[in-house]
């Protein structure tokens, strides 16, 4: 490798071709690698299955900090609204309970002894912070009374 007057390696055309090749595989590696990992990360947190309350509460561990989706019906007289506007309710799945803590407006159709899906993370095996709350709208589902 010859070296210029200036003191500083010159590479002959071949070679330093050869190195933006190599440089060049070097970014699209990692670029992959990268978006292998931001697509497993965003099918991991979005494409949860939906849990019941049996299911999370007997792998409690397995679950615990983690953003989950738990179906269930709201016990009735369980919904309590904090003075901070917190909305504290039970969800049960005919066999298992958990308390969910919910911090902003409810969906409009939230009501007692209705089935909701929680979206959220669990903080232990009796609570969960819920990040969203979805029922079904009824008017769509129900049908219409004929005269």
């Amino acid at each position: 490798m010859p070296i210029g007057k200036d003191g500083i390696l010159k590479l002959d055309k071949d070679e330093e071709s050869e190195m933006k090749i190599k440089f060049t595989y070097l970014i699209v590696i990692t670029l992959l690698v990268l978006s292998a990992a931001l697509a497993y990360d965003a099918f991991n947190s979005y494409v949860n299955p939906y849990l019941t309350i049996s299911q999370v509460l007997e792998n409690s561990e397995t679950y615990l900090n983690r953003e989950l989706q738990i179906i269930g019906t709201v016990v009735n007289g369980s919904t309590q609204m904090g003075a901070d506007g917190t909305l504290f309710f039970n969800i049960s799945d005919g066999e298992k309970m958990i308390k969910i803590v919910f911090r902003g407006d409810p969906p409009q159709y939230f009501k007692e002894g209705e089935q909701v899906v929680v979206i959220g993370k669990v903080l232990s095996s009796k609570t969960m912070m819920g990040s969203k709350i979805l029922v079904k709208c009824p008017s769509k589902y129900e049908e219409e009374e004929s005269f």
